[in-house]
């Protein structure tokens, strides 16, 4: 059998203009659904789908894309993509879409010169893209925590405090040390320093997001890389209406640290001491607190959602690690919380790992303290 002459151009790089025009290339599959964080979760126009969130199309970098099913496990790159919504029968037919859609003709003779050139270009635009990439999520971080530094340090007397001593029924005074990851912000104006785009923010309770830093010296110690947004009525008495969650900044991987535990030391110091004692880890930062409260030993993160509980690495200050599990049955958030587990078992070398469970008839531990 003769062998098959390769594609030209190759499909490496057509896929890679594709993802350059990745909302053009979404707008002809009929997604036009925002993008929110590096990825979109429109309903499955494939299947009768009534609520967003089980299929997820990334939008950033190599796999800007890149889509998953979690309802049905399909999955799959950018061709796939192309497949699945277009109901096309093959790959190479995703393919000649991409030429028609980029105005390329099927079967231009190219050189293998002309292809190892465009490979050495196309290595050399995903450096330079990832290095301004990595400048900008910088400038970003100290931004947010410049601004994060200009609110009032204590919750105190805010409502903030308000919200969480009354509406969600938290003592904050049976905490050693108040919640420093906190803060209250009536009104502040945020300018991304990627697109200029002035907001003010209002009636917010900001968390910061810390991350460790790296190892070599050179960001060693932690660092507030992005802030979780909690938007409240006026007087604290509830969430604002609507959606009221946000998280802005560099998250994944890092956590709201809002219990020191019993010595109250940062975890770089507790680490630098030899001083270790066990980490709850949840996802929201009223449910943390709440186990906080419950166990004032121990220290205590909010990680903001299920996915950046499997992203963060067993910090050096904790002897063992609880992990907070939410109410739900639904076979997606059995999945994602095995592998949450599974990521801090892989991390354990032989320290324990809790499951703690909400109470029945109860959607978190908070649940049960506002009952």
């Amino acid at each position: 059998m003769t062998p098959r002459a390769p594609l030209s151009p190759d499909p490496a790089l057509v896929k890679h203009q594709l993802q350059r025009d990745l909302v053009n290339v979404l707008a002809r599959l009929g997604i036009h659904d925002r993008d929110v964080m590096g990825k979109i979760t429109p309903l499955n126009p494939t299947r009768r789908d009534r609520r967003p969130g089980s299929f997820v199309i990334w939008t950033q970098g190599d796999a800007a894309g890149a889509w998953r099913d979690y309802a049905t496990g399909e999955s799959g790159d950018l061709y796939g993509l192309i497949e699945y919504l277009g109901g096309l029968a093959r790959w190479i037919d995703a393919y000649h879409w991409g030429l028609a859609h980029l105005g390329l003709e099927a079967g231009v003779i190219r050189s293998k010169e002309q292809d190892q050139a465009d490979r050495e270009r196309l290595a050399r635009e995903r450096t330079a893209e990832a290095a301004r990439a990595e400048k900008l999520a910088a400038e970003k971080s100290a931004a947010l925590f410049g601004l994060w530094l200009s609110l009032p340090a204590s919750l105190a007397g805010t409502p903030a405090e308000r919200y969480l001593r009354e509406a969600r029924g938290l003592p904050l005074d049976r905490l050693p040390y108040p919640p420093a990851a906190l803060r209250w912000c009536e009104a502040a104006d945020w300018t991304d320093p990627e697109t200029g785009e002035i907001k003010t923010w209002r009636h917010v309770m900001v968390a910061a997001v810390s991350c460790a830093g790296s190892k070599d010296g050179k960001g060693a110690g932690d660092r507030v890389t992005g802030l979780h947004r909690t938007y409240l009525k006026s007087d604290g008495s509830g969430k604002a209406e609507g959606r009221s969650k946000f998280m802005i900044g560099t998250t994944r991987g890092g956590a709201i640290r809002l219990a020191r535990g019993a010595g109250g030391l940062t975890p770089a110091k507790a680490a630098a001491k030899g001083k270790s004692c066990p980490l709850i880890l949840g996802e929201g930062i009223e449910t943390v607190l709440t186990a906080a409260i419950a166990r004032p030993d121990y220290r205590a993160w909010a990680a903001g959602s299920l996915a950046h509980m499997g992203a963060i690495a067993w910090p050096d200050c904790a002897s063992a690690v609880v992990l907070l599990r939410e109410a739900g049955d639904h076979p997606e958030a059995v999945t994602a919380f095995e592998r949450v587990l599974a990521h801090w078992q892989d991390q354990s070398r032989g320290r324990p790992v809790v499951v703690v469970d909400s109470p029945a008839g109860t959607s978190d531990l908070n649940d049960l303290v506002k009952a």
